[in-house]
C-alpha cells in the first residue's frame, strides 16, 4: 500500500460542517472567541479525527509568499476617513495587511451608491485581490455587480454582508447598552441625535432600535426624541467639520425641552458636536446634560470631558476582516460561491465604556 495522504483543512472543512476560512481561523488560534464553544469543539473534534493538527494549520498559514501569492493590493471601501473610526479601521485593515506583504488602498463614498460603483469599477481594473466594506454596501448586488467572483469581506451590522464574509456588531445590543446606563442613572427623558437615518444606514436604526426599546422598558413613563438631520454626499465630501455641525445644531433644539436631561448622539464625532452646543449655553456636563455616543474613537478618552461610548473593537474588526479575505484569496474561494456553509459570519458584541459624560439626572424640581 502506498504511504497514507496528510489530512488537509479541507478535508476538516467537508468533515466539521465549515467553511475552510472558519475553519482555518479555529486551527490558528486567537479567533477562538469569535466562535460558539460547539462551533470549536466540533472543528477541533473534526481535526483530530483525521490527525490534522493545529501545527499544520500554522504551517499552511505562512505559505502566502510560497505558494504562488507574494501579496497585492486590498480595496477597502469606505464612506470617508475624516471620521476617526473609518481611519482607525482603515489603519488597522492596513497593518495587517502589509504584516503578509499587502498593500491597503481606501477608496471613499462618501455614501454615495454612484461613487461606490465607480470606486468598484476602478478597483477591478486594477486588478485588486479583494474588497474590504467597511459598510454595509451601498450597491445593492455587489456581487453582480462585481461580475469577477473576487473575494469580499464587508464590516457592519447584522445582515449587512449581502451574501459575503462578515464581521458584524450587534448595534442594537449597542443602543440597548446606553439605554440601560441612562435609566439606571434616572434619565427619564432622553433625545437621540443623527445623521441620516435611512435604510442605506441600517446601523444608526439598529442603535434607534435598540436604545429605544430597551429604554422604555427599563422606564415605562419615559421617553426619546429621535431628532435627525440628512447629510448629502456633496455635504459630506466638502465639510469635514458636518458630524459635529449635526450634533450642535441637533442638540440646539433638544435644550428647548427642558425635560431633556440626557443626549445620545449615534457617533463619537456627532457626541462632540452634542457637548460643544451645550457648554455653549453656559450649562455643564454631566451636571446639567449627560451625553453618550458610539464607536468609542481614540479621542473619547481625552480630558477635559471624556466621553461615555460604547466600544465598537475598530482595531480588532479591521484585523479580523483582513484575515477572512486573506483566507479567501488564498484557497481561491470565489466571493458567494454556491456551495453549502459558504459563509463566515463573526460577531462582536458591544462592551459600555462609562466616562465622566454621563452622571445621575439633574433636580429639575
Amino acid at each position: 500500500m502506498g504511504e497514507r495522504q496528510k489530512a488537509t483543512l479541507k478535508q476538516v472543512a467537508e468533515l466539521s460542517g465549515f467553511s475552510t476560512t472558519s475553519v482555518s481561523m479555529i486551527l490558528n488560534g486567537g479567533f477562538d472567541r469569535s466562535f460558539s464553544g460547539e462551533t470549536v469543539e466540533r472543528v477541533l473534534a473534526a481535526a483530530d479525527s483525521i490527525g490534522y493538527s493545529r501545527r499544520a494549520a500554522r504551517a499552511a498559514g505562512k505559505k502566502v509568499q510560497n505558494d504562488g501569492r507574494e501579496g497585492g493590493i486590498v480595496a477597502v471601501l469606505c464612506p470617508n476617513i475624516s471620521n476617526p473610526y473609518y481611519a482607525t479601521l482603515f489603519q488597522a485593515i492596513e497593518s495587517a495587511a502589509r504584516e503578509n506583504n499587502f498593500l491597503a488602498l481606501a477608496l471613499n463614498s462618501y455614501r454615495s451608491m454612484e461613487a461606490e460603483a465607480a470606486n468598484l469599477k476602478f478597483a477591478i481594473s486594477a486588478k485588486v485581490s479583494g474588497f474590504i466594506f467597511a459598510m454595509k454596501p451601498l450597491v445593492y448586488d455587489p456581487l453582480a455587480f462585481l461580475g469577477t467572483g473576487m473575494p469580499a469581506v464587508a464590516i457592519g451590522d447584522r445582515g449587512c454582508s449581502q451574501g459575503i464574509d462578515a464581521v458584524e456588531m450587534d448595534n442594537f445590543g449597542a443602543g440597548a447598552l446606553l439605554a440601560r446606563h441612562l435609566a439606571e442613572l434616572g434619565h427619564e427623558h432622553i433625545a437621540y441625535i443623527s445623521t441620516t437615518l435611512d435604510d442605506a444606514n441600517n446601523m444608526r436604526q439598529r442603535r434607534l432600535k435598540g436604545l429605544e426599546e430597551s429604554f422604555l422598558a427599563a422606564c415605562p413613563h419615559g421617553s426619546v426624541l429621535v431628532k435627525s438631520r440628512k447629510v448629502t454626499p456633496e455635504e459630506e465630501l466638502k465639510n469635514l467639520f458636518i458630524e459635529h455641525e449635526v450634533g450642535f445644531a441637533l442638540t440646539k433644539e433638544c435644550l428647548a425641552d427642558k425635560g431633556i436631561s440626557a443626549i445620545v448622539a449615534i457617533n463619537d464625532m456627532v457626541a462632540y458636536g452634542a457637548i460643544d452646543a451645550i457648554l455653549s449655553e453656559g450649562l455643564s456636563v454631566p451636571r446639567d446634560y449627560s451625553v453618550c455616543g458610539f464607536d468609542n474613537i481614540f479621542p473619547s478618552r481625552l480630558a477635559p470631558i471624556s466621553l461615555t461610548t460604547v466600544d465598537n473593537y475598530i482595531v480588532e474588526k479591521g484585523r479580523n476582516a483582513f484575515t477572512m479575505l486573506l483566507a479567501r484569496i488564498r484557497d481561491g474561494s470565489k466571493a458567494g460561491e454556491a456551495g453549502p456553509q459558504v459563509i463566515t459570519r463573526v460577531e462582536y458584541q458591544p462592551r459600555l465604556v462609562v466616562r465622566t459624560s454621563t452622571s445621575q439626572r439633574r433636580n429639575l424640581d
